[in-house]
């Protein structure tokens, strides 16, 4: 993430955070199966200071699938509670944007993080907690059992509005611990976020406009949501004013699994969610694929040829997954029946 100083003044390095008690994630909501948490579009996640007001409002007309409004590295040591009263307040308010609305709270072993819970999640318009340096599965346990805690019922595990968790993927620890992480809070835990700036610094990587030094923690985050059924939710672009870099770095992310890309500017917004979601052509493709293999299906016969393609059971899938996006997005799928 950004604000690297800050942040590690406020808490040093990855390793020194505190140790959360065992008996603090004691008693655990999420430990029976629930069903999993319907799709939510995540297209774009812009993050918005929470410590200054201007921006709040500002948010209230954004575009974005998710907005974030932050508690973390955006704020300041010192304006660490008023940001957290203000967020309350905000998501305790009629007015609100049309997206999701998380927060990012301070990490786990900040010492901030119990306040953040406490505070965000007696306010009803939250949706979503945004869990950042995520080490180990311990973390999102402690959140859940705070969620448990401090929640109204109805956002409790296993509700219809049940707070939804995302966890940050910020270090070589977390990326060896990524089955755990992905597995913790099932719940309330429905999408892993790649940090790539507080990754490259805890590794040791030097930042290039390729990103290809990031190929391999990017393809592991894609690869274990997709494992899990979790969202991926791809690194910011730090050069926003640069919209040709941008586009590349979004079409890059799809190309790589991604449903979508955080946004630290409201300009970046736009750009991100055209390009995560399906093409027409695309769309049409896969209506076509799930609308023959329901015919061929009903008439007893497996894989079929479609343009020169063999269509089977896993091309089906990626159509199907093509077609549930472009729902997500509200996007119109097309009647190919006589087609």
């Amino acid at each position: 993430m950004l604000g690297l100083a800050r942040a590690h003044a406020l808490r040093g390095s990855h390793t020194r955070l505190r140790a959360i008690p065992v008996a603090q994630v004691s008693n655990r909501p999420y430990s029976t199966p629930v069903e999993p948490l319907s799709p939510r579009p995540r297209r774009a996640c812009l993050y918005v200071p929470g410590s200054d007001e201007r921006k709040l409002e500002k948010s209230l007309g954004s575009k974005a699938d998710c907005v974030v409004y932050d508690l973390e590295d955006s704020v300041s040591v010192g304006r660490k509670s008023a940001a957290r009263e203000l967020v309350t307040k905000f998501l305790s308010a009629d007015r609100l944007p049309a997206g999701e609305r998380a927060v990012r709270i301070n990490a786990v072993g900040t010492n901030l993080e119990e306040e953040d819970l406490r505070a965000i999640l007696s306010a009803p318009h939250l949706d979503t907690v945004l869990v950042p340096k995520v080490q180990s599965a311990e973390h999102l346990h402690y959140v859940a059992s705070r969620i448990a805690r401090h929640a109204s019922p109805g956002r409790a595990a296993g509700q219809e509005r049940a707070i939804r968790v995302i966890a940050a993927i910020e270090s070589a620890r977390a990326i060896f611990e990524l089955k755990e992480i992905a597995t913790a809070a099932p719940s309330h835990v429905d999408a892993l976020l790649f940090a790539a700036e507080d990754y490259c610094a805890d590794v040791g990587l030097l930042r290039t406009a390729s990103r290809r030094e990031m190929l391999y923690p990017r393809s592991a985050i894609v690869t274990a949501a997709r494992a899990y059924g979790l969202q991926a939710i791809d690194l910011v672009c730090i050069r926003y004013k640069d919209e040709k870099y941008l586009r590349d770095e979004c079409h890059d992310g799809r190309e790589l699994g991604f449903d979508g890309k955080q946004a630290i500017h409201p300009a970046q917004v736009d750009i991100i969610q055209s390009a995560f979601v399906p093409t027409e052509t695309e769309i049409i493709r896969a209506a076509k694929i799930k609308h023959q293999m329901d015919m061929s299906e009903r008439e007893g016969k497996g894989a079929f040829g479609l343009a020169d393609v063999m269509i089977d059971a896993p091309v089906l899938k990626q159509a199907e997954s093509v077609l549930l996006k472009a729902r997500a997005a509200g996007l119109a799928i097309p009647d190919v029946a006589g087609s």
